[in-house]
């Protein structure tokens, strides 16, 4: 499960196959196994701090990294 705060800014995620608004200060719950993904759709910086539970997911960020950079 992730969890995720909006620090600052408006986020968009995409849960599923649906696109969610998430202004500052609000929670959001993605449930194990949910496709997701996310972007800042708009033109001022934002910012969230996410949550995984049960730990161990961080071994796979170097992964994302490359992903990204690819």
């Amino acid at each position: 499960m992730e969890i995720i705060y909006v620090l600052e800014g408006m986020m968009s995620f995409l849960v599923g196959k649906r696109w969610l608004d998430a202004p500052a200060a609000s929670f959001l719950r993605i449930p194990a196994g949910v496709t997701h993904d996310f972007e800042n759709r708009g033109t001022e910086r934002a910012c969230a701090l996410n949550f995984f539970t049960p730990g161990g997911f961080e071994a796979m960020m170097p992964a994302i990294v490359d992903y990204f950079r690819e």
